[in-house]
């Protein structure tokens, strides 16, 4: 009985410096990191897809460009009609206030 409870008395004490040690969980492998962002990402986003938007030389594909915010930095993806095209975005996108960086991965598809 006595290391019964001993072993329990153990148990108590080591329990909160044991969890102490372990890091909090990864989030799952299948969770982008653009669906982690802050409200301040979420609003640059929104002003990044508000310049694009407002930009009437863009073609279809160009003002439905992918744009991903995470800490400022933007990602930009997905097909446009050619290099005019490609280099507008990049520029409309630089201009916005608090866009860190801009990481251009636009895809040149003209239209068939």
């Amino acid at each position: 009985m006595k290391i019964g409870m001993v072993g329990w008395l153990m148990l108590v004490l080591a329990g909160p410096a044991v969890a102490w040690q372990n890091p909090p969980p990864a989030p799952p492998p299948h969770q982008a990191a653009s669906q982690i962002h802050s409200s301040a990402d979420a609003q640059l986003q929104a002003s990044v897809r508000k310049a694009i938007a407002n930009d009437a030389s863009l073609s279809d594909a160009g003002h439905q460009v992918t744009v991903i915010v995470s800490d400022g930095a933007v990602v930009l993806r997905g097909p446009v009609k050619d290099d005019t095209e490609k280099t507008r975005i990049d520029t409309l996108v630089r201009q916005v206030g608090g866009v860190k960086e801009v990481t251009n991965e636009l895809d040149v598809r003209p239209p068939t």
